[in-house]
């Protein structure tokens, strides 16, 4: 078969879509350990841990590949004014859109009730998946600072972040903790793209021996979740994400294109799913379970399907009416390099 013309962006989507998968994933299953619903302790540990190990890094990583070309295509100032727009504009209004939610189901969620003026000041600071939102903002702006730097420079900076990150495990910086943890993995991604790498993962053995190692790395992780937040999980969480995007990288160049292109979809679709998933999922675990349905198996199957597909609908809805960008899921005409890259967060339950 041969390689896709597209795939250096290609794979990039389709990291992303199964990425959000994972995110919607992650939440079901934290949701329902909040509801009672696991009793299996080590079980929830588990696949909690092998979730988190790299699927956070991995949208750090992907928002840090097109980063420095759009900054120079645009400018630092005009780039800083289009993150507001593309990232702090969502945070605001997706964050009381959630906060709305909270407050109308009241105690029918895993966390206590929230008041007006609580829902009011919900993004101050950024909370559940949003925090995301605020980080990225940071270290896109931070990283504009460098993108005419030599990449050698670049470099060292990833060295030191990825270092001092290594031997403090989380950096002592109240509400900028998220970003500290992450700087390395956005830079890595930069780095990756400097260096002509975008399509690595294209050779006929790297695909198999890409999945070994992330297995690798899943198996650890699920046999030491007490050391999720450790310098050894930083460490594998940054393997494991290079594994999986070679991975990825390699499938979504060779497999058919009936395979790729749903997952690609929805990494094109990850920004409307990643603002809306919390709330779609937690409404569904609520109808569930007044149906008096307390499946552990039909709970995770619709509250992943519920989570994904709604935000994907709205998105391909948004995007026919030209309304993408009044929503702050994007702009209604952009290139695929242009897109921002959401990533789960680590919310409470809803």
């Amino acid at each position: 078969m041969n390689v896709r013309a597209d795939s250096r962006v290609t794979w990039v989507d389709t990291a992303r879509g199964a990425g959000i998968v994972l995110v919607a994933f992650g939440h079901v299953w934290r949701g329902l350990d909040g509801a009672g619903l696991i009793s299996n302790v080590p079980l929830f540990r588990s696949v909690d841990a092998a979730i988190y190990l790299f699927h956070m890094p991995l949208f750090f990583f992907v928002s840090g590949l097109f980063f420095e070309q759009s900054v120079r295509r645009a400018g630092i100032v005009p780039s800083f004014w289009q993150r507001v727009e593309t990232l702090l504009y969502p945070l605001l209004i997706w964050s009381w859109v959630t906060a709305g939610f909270l407050m109308l189901a009241g105690s029918v969620t895993n966390r206590p009730p929230i008041s007006l003026t609580e829902a009011l000041l919900y993004p101050f600071p950024p909370k559940d998946v949003f925090w995301f939102l605020w980080s990225l903002f940071f270290i896109q702006t931070l990283a504009s600072l460098f993108a005419t730097a030599r990449t050698v420079h670049v470099l060292a900076f990833f060295v030191a972040s990825f270092a001092l990150l290594l031997a403090l495990e989380r950096w002592p910086f109240p509400r900028l903790d998220f970003v500290t943890d992450n700087l390395s993995f956005f830079l890595a991604g930069v780095l990756l793209t400097r260096s002509g790498g975008l399509r690595f993962g294209l050779g006929a053995a790297c695909g198999p021996v890409a999945l070994l190692a992330f297995i690798a790395c899943e198996v650890w992780a699920a046999g030491n979740w007490s050391l999720v937040g450790t310098a050894p999980a930083y460490a594998l969480g940054l393997v494991a994400t290079l594994s999986f995007c070679a991975f990825i990288a390699w499938v979504a160049t060779w497999a058919p294109a009936w395979i790729v292109a749903p997952i690609s979809f929805l990494g094109r679709a990850s920004i409307a799913i990643y603002v809306t998933h919390v709330i779609l999922l937690a409404a569904t675990r609520i109808l569930l379970l007044k149906l008096g349905i307390g499946s552990l198996p039909v709970h995770i199957a619709l509250g992943t399907v519920a989570g994904v597909g709604p935000g994907a609908l709205l998105y391909v809805l948004l995007k026919r009416w030209a309304l993408l960008r009044w929503f702050g899921l994007g702009r209604d005409r952009t290139r695929a390099a242009d897109r921002p890259s959401p990533p789960c967060g680590k919310p409470q339950a809803a």
